[in-house]
Formats: C-alpha cells, sequence, structure tokens
C-alpha cells in the first residue's frame, strides 16, 4: 500500500556510490557525439544473474522492465537487456535512458542518469519525484505510460532526434543544469545540492523559522 502523503512526506533523492559516480562522470559524452538512442540495463523478473532477485520481481507482479526489454531489444541504436558491466558506458552514449519502476515505484537507474548527462524517461507512474514541487521536471526528463511501452515510445524518441533536435538539445542542456540537486558528492556548491533541496522540502513543511536555513525566491541558503 502506497503511505506517501503529497504536501507533508519529503522525497530523498537516492545517493550514488562515488565509485560509480565517477565512471558515469568519466563516460558522459557531449550530446552531438552520443551514437545510441535509448538504452537500459538492470536486473528484471526473468533474470538469469540470482534466482532470489528474479522471485522479488516476481512478487510484487512488476512488468514494465519485461516490456521494455521485448519492445527495445532488437531495435536499431539501442542497448537493452539485463546487467552488464559496459552500462556506464551505454549510458553515457545515449541521448536516453529508459527508468522502469524496480521493485518499489523508485529506482536509481534515475539519479545515474544525471551523471552521465542522459534524459530520463520515466516509466513508473506512481512515483513522486523529488523536488518537484519547484524543479520543473518536464525540462529534463520524459514520462511515458508504463502499458504503453510498446505502444510508439520508440518511434517517439527517434522522431525527437529526427525531426525535433532542438528539442532534445533542451532536454540535454536541463539534465546538466539539473544534475547538481541530485549530486551528493559536490556538497561545496552553495546554491545548488540535494543537501540544500531537502533543507528547502522540510523549510517548507514547518510554521516556525529555522536558524540555520533562510528561504527566500532563489531557495535556501547555506550557512556557514
Amino acid at each position: 500500500k502506497d503511505c506517501f502523503r503529497f504536501g507533508r512526506d519529503v522525497v530523498v533523492p537516492s545517493a550514488v556510490l562515488p565509485v560509480d559516480a565517477a565512471r558515469l562522470k568519466a563516460f558522459n559524452r557531449a550530446q552531438e557525439d552520443r551514437q545510441l538512442l535509448a538504452c537500459f540495463h538492470g536486473e528484471h523478473a526473468k533474470t538469469k544473474t540470482r534466482d532470489d532477485v528474479a522471485q522479488g520481481y516476481r512478487e510484487v507482479n512488476e512488468t514494465v522492465r519485461l516490456a521494455v526489454l521485448k519492445h527495445f531489444e532488437d531495435k536499431p541504436e539501442t542497448s537493452v537487456g539485463g546487467p552488464h558491466m559496459g552500462y556506464s558506458f551505454f549510458m553515457g552514449n545515449s541521448h536516453f535512458c529508459l527508468i522502469p519502476k524496480g521493485r518499489g515505484f523508485w529506482t536509481v537507474r534515475l539519479y545515474e542518469a544525471f551523471y552521465s548527462g542522459c534524459i530520463p524517461v520515466l516509466l513508473s507512474d506512481s512515483y513522486a519525484l523529488p523536488f518537484q514541487t519547484w524543479l520543473d521536471w518536464s525540462k529534463f526528463s520524459l514520462k511515458w505510460p508504463m502499458e504503453r511501452v510498446g505502444d510508439g515510445l520508440y518511434e517517439h524518441l527517434k522522431m525527437l532526434v529526427a525531426e525535433q533536435w532542438d528539442v532534445v538539445e533542451a532536454l540535454h542542456t536541463g539534465v546538466r543544469e539539473a544534475a547538481c540537486w541530485f549530486d551528493y558528492h559536490a556538497p561545496e556548491s552553495g546554491s545548488c545540492s540535494p543537501y540544500l533541496g531537502l533543507m528547502r522540502e522540510l523549510a517548507a513543511r514547518t510554521d516556525r523559522g529555522d536558524s540555520k536555513v533562510g528561504v527566500d525566491s532563489s531557495g535556501p541558503k547555506l550557512q556557514r
């Protein structure tokens, strides 16, 4: 049962391990140099890596990842499948990263996309996004209904790259500009970090002032 209360509960962005973040950044290519349309590699209900992991996906009736594999695995200019050692390279070489829900509503794949400069395509209908009351996710991500993965998603992404490159460029720019809100490894930023984002969320949920957080139109300021 979903117990999340919008406007009261706070969505905490998942952290990416420093070694993984560094690897994703290393493979982050300029948008004009990316050769793949889309990618996804991860566990699913039919994964062969571990029986207990596959069973976990079956128990929650997770089907969107299987749909991604079915409709994208053999498509040109994509890299889709189970876990792969080259996943960081594929993300950094793709315009779009498919982000299907995991065993819960969320997945760390979303936050990995920001390190790789890859435009997230959200495939989780019930996921409450972090900072969504003041961060415009439509400027750096796409959302597609889970049940319609096979209903024109590949064609839509291909059309954007082929016919609406200005839209793709704007989304790439949005990813670069929003990435600092999810980067726990750069706390020296005084104006954009997940720490400041969380303080802003908490400050908005209390009627009293906080001596360590000042909130104005540009968000909280870190007191040093």
